[in-house]
């Protein structure tokens, strides 16, 4: 029985409430990057390490083998037990003792997750048409910007008032009831029994063969180098440059960069299923639009003179936060098209290990490569730049930016022809 349009949007919103959290628990370390810095005396490599690969190591690895456990078995399940873990493990994260401890943490916060965006993701193709699948996704995407939204700013009022450690267990401890409710509400939809068994290799390589899905996947992830490193460094940044208190770069980053993501991934979901009416290569050129645009934007933001700021109420805003906010927007117009295109073009068996494969390579380029770049870049410019360094490390890695867009847009047409030939095959019609 075909699902209910109310049904199927409240199922979109218990995966967006898990999605939240996931990130939440993801990002939290960025905006407590300071003051662990200063308990545990490491340097920003270090610190690096600790936000971008410590978590992408089994967060990426760990993705494909539970993503078919998904597909073979229960999604609905396979979500609720991963948000568990990685909440519990979050929660731990505020009891560490020592540098490598935390560490070991964060090492299970992403054997956690590795179990929650794939299932989420073939749930939500289950569910939305491929007319609706972009604006569907998108709305999901959004998730990731509310949950930077309440852990910036509620990890920097936390750890000003409680302590760093506190912001892991505030946030940590709800997100194991949350998990409990997604196994309660969400149904699992049945799914199409795959043609034949056949190994893990055997599925990924006829995944890889699908035209397109390389490009979009090496598209996403170099984007997302300079997206990740330059998101786990903005407080930085700003207390360092600009001089802004760890509450001040907490709001900054909360309301404008992500309220500006927000806008940009639903809206960019909606503008992508209008043009792709008209021309499914807009499918990815619209990400490649959003990635070239943030790549002038968000250099603006960096170079941007400091000294200039606007008093809010009590707090600072720096006049270049309008660049930040158009960066942002246009940067999320990715998210939704991309992951639709990804579900689209796979079969209702493999989709799960679809979205996989996609975050594998953008979490293990992006999350694992991004901090950890711009931690090294900062640490060998500063005895040039001193404190400015971090401006300069973030600036070069924009590079990676338009070379994705480049990326994206050169596959647009390659999409157009995939889905003719593939996405008809999985009961799509454009």
């Amino acid at each position: 029985m075909t699902p209910s349009r109310t049904y199927r949007y409240f199922v979109l919103g218990v995966l967006l409430v898990a999605y939240v959290f996931a990130f939440i628990d993801r990002q939290l370390m960025s905006i407590l990057l300071e003051p662990i810095k200063a308990e545990f005396g490491v340097s920003d490599t270090a610190m690096g390490f600790l936000t971008g690969f410590a978590f992408a190591l089994f967060y990426a690895t760990l993705g494909v083998p539970v993503a078919r456990l998904a597909d073979n078995w229960s999604r609905r399940n396979v979500l609720a037990i991963s948000m568990v873990v990685w909440s519990a493990a979050t929660a731990l994260c505020g009891l560490a003792a020592s540098f490598w401890q935390l560490a070991l943490y964060r090492f299970a916060v992403g054997i956690g997750e590795a179990g929650g965006t794939p299932p989420s993701h073939s749930l939500i193709a289950s569910y939305f048409p491929v007319t609706e699948r972009a604006t569907a996704m998108g709305i999901f995407g959004t998730g990731s910007q509310i949950g930077i939204l309440i852990g910036m700013f509620g990890g920097a009022l936390i750890a000003t008032h409680m302590g760093w450690r506190w912001a892991f267990i505030v946030f940590g401890v709800p997100g194991v009831l949350i998990g409990a409710l997604v196994a309660l509400l969400i149904k699992e939809p049945a799914k199409p029994p795959p043609p034949q068994r056949s190994s893990i290799s055997a599925d990924l390589g006829r995944l890889w063969r699908i035209p397109s899905f390389a490009i979009i996947a090496f598209a996403a992830s170099l984007t997302a180098i300079a997206g990740f490193g330059m998101g786990t460094w903005f407080p930085s940044f700003l207390i360092r440059v600009h001089g802004l208190s760890l509450t001040e770069a907490g709001l900054l980053l909360g309301i404008m960069g992500t309220t500006g993501a927000l806008i940009g991934a639903v809206s960019g979901g909606v503008l992508c299923d209008r043009l792709a009416k008209k021309d499914l290569a807009w499918q990815l050129r619209l990400p490649a639009v959003g990635a070239g645009l943030s790549a002038v934007f968000l250099g603006i933001f960096l170079v941007y003179p400091e000294g200039h700021l606007a008093q809010i109420g009590e707090f600072r805003v720096p006049a270049a936060s309008t660049f930040q906010f158009l960066g942002a927007v246009v940067s999320a117009f990715w998210i939704g098209p991309s992951s639709a295109a990804v579900q689209t073009l796979t079969p209702a068996h493999l989709r799960s290990q679809a979205s996989a494969i996609l975050l594998l390579l953008l979490n293990l380029i992006g999350f694992g490569i991004g901090p950890v770049l711009v931690g090294f870049l900062s640490d060998r410019l500063t005895p040039f730049f001193g404190a400015h360094a971090i401006r300069y490390a973030m600036l070069i890695s924009l590079v990676t930016v338009v070379i994705g867009s480049y990326l994206f847009w050169r596959g647009g047409n390659q999409y157009r022809h995939a889905f003719r030939s593939h996405g008809s095959t999985q009961g799509d019609t454009p």
